[in-house]
């Protein structure tokens, strides 16, 4: 029981110490959302291709929502579900970025405004999160596969969602100021 009761304490650590580092990660987009207002005010541009922002969204929300539900296939103790779970996510994630890559390689928006600065910004902040993001959803899927993660011992899994759910959510908040507000 004392035994127990020590692993439960030091993880509930991790988890406070975990969401303390993913506030501190999202000062980045906190500035370049400030700088925005301050620069450039609500102004959207019209050149700005709101299907394939919707698109990478859509697959950004579809992606975390995929990851979620392997967390909970972890937490009933399913592990293939799990390691399934996250390598879809990161499939997902990769086609997101493709998404991103291509819009950038076309150049919608013009470099040299200040939108295209904050656009360029703050969506290559976000790409940079996503990939950290995919590469931990596939390294803690092989890890998975080979420490055997059970419904009672899967912390990193638990990170690597709050990761992803993180950059997830940063990712729709960025989505949702550069092409609505």
């Amino acid at each position: 029981m004392a035994v127990t009761y020590a692993k439960d304490r030091e993880i509930a650590a991790y988890r406070w110490g975990f969401r303390i580092f993913l506030v501190s990660q999202s000062v980045p987009f906190i500035l370049i959302f400030a700088d925005w207002y301050m620069f450039d005010g609500y102004y959207v541009s019209p050149v700005a291709s709101k299907w394939l922002g919707s698109i990478e969204a859509f697959f950004g929300l579809l992606s975390g929502l995929i990851a979620w539900q392997a967390l909970q296939a972890i937490r009933a103790g399913h592990l293939m579900a799990m390691i399934q779970g996250f390598r879809r996510a990161a499939v997902i994630g990769g086609a997101q970025l493709v998404l991103l890559a291509y819009q950038w390689g076309t150049r919608f928006i013009p470099p040299g405004t200040r939108y295209g600065e904050v656009y360029y910004t703050l969506s290559g902040v976000s790409g940079f999160y996503e990939l950290i993001g995919i590469f931990v959803l596939v390294a803690i899927s092989f890890r998975a596969a080979r420490v055997q993660f059970t419904a009672h011992y899967h912390w990193d899994a638990e990170a690597a969602e709050y990761f992803w759910i993180f950059q997830m959510v940063a990712g729709f908040l960025s989505y949702l100021f550069l092409y609505w507000i």
